[in-house]
């Protein structure tokens, strides 16, 4: 009688581990109360319309020398090439200014051209494109005058164009030291500190460009970010309430001020932020990801499955299907799935599952076979029907172990061991899975009273896990049983 309780007691005990482990990630971290739940981690919020956008000047007014002139020499050569520009025909002015080289030029060749000169043929080369040849000119004209304010200002717009953050900040604190000052040079310097991960150098500029345009939103949205990369969420929040004043229906501003929220760890003031940029139009597969997601830990469960259905709905109305841009996502619309039918919400579970039959062209077969668990827990089933259903899931991604422990689990409730310890053994030689199915495979050998082999599959899952100290007492309850010694 005693080691029939003995045995009873460890049959329950690790079905109670199995059973946390059998469920999927993201249910399993369902086991605290209900008031500090926290079932899904939310996604990345996508906001790519809030980084700086910078317009570069690039052949504007080429004529116009601040601190450098051209020579008595040039001066025929100018009246040349200015109509050209004033036409916007760029290849012919440049043509122009290779032909005074030539030995017949007249009067007389120009060997070697001004500084000035160099400025006007580099912002010409910028006009057509040609980054590399314009950096050519400008760096020349830096050789013959160093302090030549307007050719360093265009190198750092170059350096700028092509990500090479710290070449462009040294021409542009050498154009601010050389006296120029404006709010442009001001907001190119707090960029590049930005994008240097200088976020406090960062600040201090957009600070300084707004300063000078205190409307300019550019600036605006660079100081926003600058104080969010700084982690001064407060004085961002405070900033972003003032924007939204003036722009209440600016959904950019309402996403961000949702990240801030979740960083603050204020996920009700970040949820109606989503929710509102969402009303303003903002469909991105991530933020409509994440705001299910908030709805899921905080708000209303029909609301975001209402909203995944209708994420489901914009991909089958895009053609062509893009794999590499939506697997991930729909994988955590599947990880919702998943959280719905662990907390047992059937009409929303079984709502997503409809929309994602329609969808079940475009996803893989891991995907497939996954919706096909999730089919299997639906009340109503019979055992023949969830054994069906776990059979297929199987069929279409025959590595998925979930699939292999449930169907393994299935065999041991209906008592057809032989099954599931197949099962259970497929499921162990699969990386990630050998420790729920070396738990699953012993429960079946203690109720099959084999106490030795399961002390052996137990302390297999022990030693890929040591940190699972509440197997040691059941492996050493299966060492007496098995030594007779209960």
């Amino acid at each position: 009688m005693t080691t029939k309780l003995i045995t009873s007691y460890l049959i329950y005990s690790i079905a109670l581990t199995s059973l946390a482990y059998s469920s999927t990630n993201l249910a399993s971290n369902q086991q605290s109360s209900p008031a500090d739940r926290k079932p899904l981690k939310i996604n990345s919020i996508k906001i790519e319309q809030l980084s700086p956008v910078w317009t570069l000047p690039a052949g504007n007014n080429p004529l116009l020398q601040r601190d450098a002139k051209l020579l008595p020499v040039e001066q025929p050569l100018a009246l040349t090439i200015r109509p050209l520009l004033n036409k916007k025909d760029y290849a012919g002015a440049l043509a122009a200014i290779e032909q005074v080289s030539q030995a017949d030029y007249e009067p007389e060749p120009i060997l070697s051209l001004s500084p000035a000169l160099l400025q006007v043929k580099g912002q010409i080369y910028l006009s057509l494109n040609k980054d590399e040849q314009a950096k050519d000119s400008f760096l020349a004209a830096i050789r013959q005058l160093p302090d030549f304010i307007r050719a360093h200002k265009s190198l750092a717009v170059i350096y700028i164009k092509q990500k090479n953050y710290q070449q462009a900040r040294e021409h542009l604190v050498k154009t601010i030291t050389l006296g120029e000052g404006d709010a442009q040079l001001f907001g190119y310097l707090a960029y590049i500190n930005l994008q240097l991960s200088t976020p406090w150098s960062a600040i201090a500029g957009y600070e300084q460009a707004l300063l000078l345009e205190p409307e300019n939103q550019q600036w605006q949205q660079g100081l926003l970010y600058s104080l969010i990369s700084a982690k001064d969420n407060h004085a961002a929040k405070a900033m972003l309430n003032e924007m939204l004043q003036k722009t209440p229906n600016d959904a950019r501003l309402w996403l961000q001020r949702s990240r801030i929220s979740l960083d603050d760890n204020t996920p009700l003031d970040a949820l109606t932020s989503m929710e509102m940029a969402v009303r303003l139009g903002n469909s991105d597969a991530d933020n409509l990801i994440a705001t299910a997601q908030l709805h899921l830990n905080h708000g209303s469960v029909s609301r975001a499955a209402e909203l995944m259905a209708q994420l489901l709905t914009q991909w089958q109305q895009k053609k062509p299907y893009v794999t590499s841009k939506n697997t991930e996502h729909f994988d955590a619309i599947e990880s919702v799935i998943a959280w719905l039918v662990y907390e047992k919400h059937w009409p929303e579970a079984k709502k997503l599952l409809k929309h994602s039959d329609k969808y079940a062209k475009q996803i893989s077969d891991l995907q497939k076979s996954q919706l096909k668990l999730h089919y299997a827990s639906l009340p109503g089933n019979s055992n023949k029907k969830i054994t069906q259903l776990y059979e297929q899931a199987i069929k279409l991604a025959p590595t998925n172990g979930k699939a292999l422990i449930a169907l393994a689990e299935h065999y041991q409730k209906n008592n057809d061991y032989t099954q599931a310890q197949m099962l259970f053994i497929r499921a162990a030689s699969l990386e990630g899975f050998a420790e729920r199915a070396f738990i699953g495979h012993a429960q079946v050998y203690i109720e099959q009273k084999n106490y030795d082999q399961a002390a052996i599959l137990l302390r297999k899952a022990l030693k890929l896990n040591p940190s699972r100290q509440d197997l040691v007492q059941n492996i050493r309850l299966l060492d007496r049983m098995n030594n007779n010694q209960i």
